[in-house]
């Protein structure tokens, strides 16, 4: 029996509720309109060994944002992180802020990815609510 990788198995599920995605190698993109995004990207890929699965939005450089409102902003970053269900803001080693869900289910249905990807993707609006202007 050919095992599938889980991006060839994620893409089976986004397939089969039909939502649309580009593949580069092994990384997944979406795209989404929200009522804050007219054009959000989400990515979905794996780790080497494909033992956990990363849904992920990237927002923006935490140092772009003005010194004086960072420390606010990734104090709601962490109260939101907690409210929000199976979705976390973080700052990754570039500095970027990302919205982040993962998981090591490799046997995910499609209701799963499909609720996973809706979470990132509301989670953006939230980060987008909280970001400083």
């Amino acid at each position: 029996m050919l095992l599938l990788s889980i991006i060839d198995h994620i893409t089976t599920l986004l397939d089969d509720v039909e939502i649309k995605y580009t593949r580069e190698d092994n990384v997944l993109m979406t795209r989404w309109k929200t009522d804050h995004f007219e054009d959000l990207k989400i990515k979905i890929m794996a780790n080497n060994d494909e033992s956990w699965a990363y849904i992920i939005a990237p927002f923006t450089n935490f140092y772009e944002v003005e010194e004086s409102k960072r420390m606010k902003l990734a104090y709601d970053m962490l109260k939101e992180s907690y409210k929000v269900n199976g979705v976390k803001f973080a700052i990754d080693d570039d500095d970027d802020m990302i919205v982040l869900a993962e998981t090591n289910d490799t046997d995910l249905t499609s209701d799963e990815i499909q609720t996973l990807v809706g979470h990132v993707v509301h989670a953006c609006d939230t980060l987008w609510e909280i970001f400083p202007s």
